[in-house]
């Protein structure tokens, strides 16, 4: 059985993490000053994903697995590790199809969003997303 390490890694290795969605042609770029979290099987990374801090407020954004390494519970594994180490609600936008992932994954539907993410939602609406979010109370039994 496979070994993976989840962890936030250090905003000075953020451009290893760029490296990987470039690599993947995933969506989105990440800073330092974003909380980068990668998982690593061995010393390649093999998912990552990133929370960012909108107006005060957790956003998680561009998780994306490697597709030699989907259907492993990698994303799952990493949801963990990451909301684990939140202290507030995050907040997510999901694409149709990913839906079901997320609600097993301890999230939610967000019915309404803080101004400052409303805006955002704005942005995205196009992309036929739904606005969710993770609080403590909703980890799955």
């Amino acid at each position: 059985m496979a070994v993976f390490r989840f962890c936030l890694l250090e905003p000075i290795k953020t451009p290893l993490v760029n490296k990987f969605y470039d690599k993947h042609k995933a969506r989105g770029r990440a800073s330092k000053a974003d909380q980068v979290w990668v998982a690593y099987k061995g010393t390649e990374i093999i998912a990552a994903c990133r929370v960012q801090n909108q107006a005060g407020l957790l956003f998680l954004s561009t998780l994306y697995v490697d597709e030699v390494w989907r259907g492993q519970k990698i994303a799952s594994q990493l949801l963990a590790a990451v909301t684990a180490a939140q202290k507030g609600t995050v907040f997510t936008f999901v694409y149709q199809n990913l839906i079901d992932f997320y609600l097993q994954n301890g999230f939610n539907y967000a019915l309404t969003l803080p101004n400052s993410l409303q805006s955002l939602f704005e942005v995205y609406a196009h992309r036929n997303v739904v606005a969710m979010h993770f609080t403590r109370d909703t980890v799955p039994s």
